[in-house]
């Protein structure tokens, strides 16, 4: 007899262990989350960046410290590159914008022209007339960690160089980032 009450209890409580299991979904599952940062880079690098890299790498790449000295007209010889890194679900797009060498000297200005380009697309510019800046790379959309690079080349105008006076010219190639 003591057998089958300690039998009868021991059923009684696997029945009950069993019915609060199956009761109680709460303690069933949990949440997973975290948050992923923007990542929206771009700079000037003496080599191009590889299109696996990392942002700290991206950050640790060396990058092109101007200015860039001319000192004849024609295609100029330096190792640029316009790098980018980005991870914004919506994309990007980079613009360049140029000034024309000058110098001024008692009120007046002489201008050197150029002609800078970035991933097949370029900018010519105007002496004192402002150009209108050129959308270089365009990114619609990403779906992860996404970087690029491209050469930059400059030019310098043979016309406006071999006529230029006297003086320090100086002119500023601009890049703006803009995510989408």
């Amino acid at each position: 007899m003591k057998k089958n009450i300690v039998a009868v209890l021991l059923v009684i409580a696997l029945s009950t262990a069993a019915a609060f299991a199956a009761t109680n979904p709460a303690n069933s599952s949990f949440d997973v989350t975290t948050n992923v940062g923007g990542i929206n880079k771009m700079k000037i690098t003496t080599a191009a960046f590889p299109a696996n890299g990392n942002p700290s790498a991206f950050d640790s790449a060396a990058a092109f410290t101007g200015p860039l000295v001319v000192s004849a007209s024609g295609a100029q010889t330096f190792s640029a590159y316009l790098s980018t890194m980005s991870n914004n679900r919506v994309g990007y797009k980079v613009t360049m914008s140029a000034t024309a060498m000058s110098s001024t000297v008692s009120s007046a200005t002489a201008y050197i022209n150029y002609t800078v380009g970035v991933n097949n697309k370029s900018l010519t510019t105007a002496g004192a007339t402002a150009v209108t800046p050129v959308e270089v790379i365009t990114v619609s959309s990403l779906t992860g960690l996404a970087s690029q690079s491209h050469q930059i080349s400059l030019s310098v105008d043979a016309t406006s160089f071999d006529a230029a006076v006297e003086g320090s010219y100086s002119g500023t190639v601009t890049f703006t980032y803009t995510a989408n």
